[in-house]
């Protein structure tokens, strides 16, 4: 994992185990990265109190760089796998400034992927607020401030830590083993 930071922007990048590559360490090349060991990304930014906010930007999970025949690949496929180590790693970021809530806009591309992505992050503890794209007055700000229309939705930092800290620590001891094999 590489966190690479420019204020309160941040970029997470989730690389193989034992991977030579490094980053281009700029958090403004999302999704520019053609690094064949690089298996997710993650960005946002950190508004620290009184905002007390984490905005997750993006996450690109790249499914075809991970090998579905090796067993500890396809623990990273999984409903918990990369996505949950990355957006754990910015949300521990978060609370370590002082922040207490997440913001995510689950994207709607025009196909079935943006329903299974709000039913994916409710899974998780997110909460609905609106959706985005269907004319309200809040349209315009949550355009500019999203890039595009999807279902607005938060999270209480505290009780996503809470839940799934443990989950995320377990695979970090599962990895640890398996890499000392």
């Amino acid at each position: 994992m590489e966190t690479t930071t420019f204020g309160p922007v941040f970029k997470i990048t989730a690389r193989r185990v034992g991977s030579a590559g490094k980053s281009t360490n700029s958090v403004f090349d999302a999704g520019d990265n053609k690094d064949s060991d690089i298996i997710g990304e993650h960005d946002g930014f950190i508004a620290p109190p009184p905002f007390g906010i984490l905005h997750m930007d993006s996450m690109r999970i790249y499914n075809s760089r991970i090998n579905k025949t090796n067993d500890a690949d396809a623990a990273m496929r999984s409903v918990f796998g990369i996505s949950i180590l990355l957006g754990s790693t910015s949300a521990l970021m978060a609370w370590e400034q002082g922040c207490s809530k997440m913001e995510l806009l689950a994207i709607d591309d025009g196909n079935e992927y943006a329903a299974k992505l709000v039913k994916y992050y409710t899974r998780l503890g997110f909460k609905f607020v609106r959706k985005v794209g269907d004319g309200a007055n809040t349209d315009l700000t949550d355009l500019l401030v999203w890039g595009g229309a999807g279902t607005r939705m938060n999270g209480d930092l505290n009780a996503l830590l809470t839940k799934w800290g443990g989950l995320v620590r377990k695979q970090a001891l599962r990895a640890g083993k398996e890499n000392k094999q």
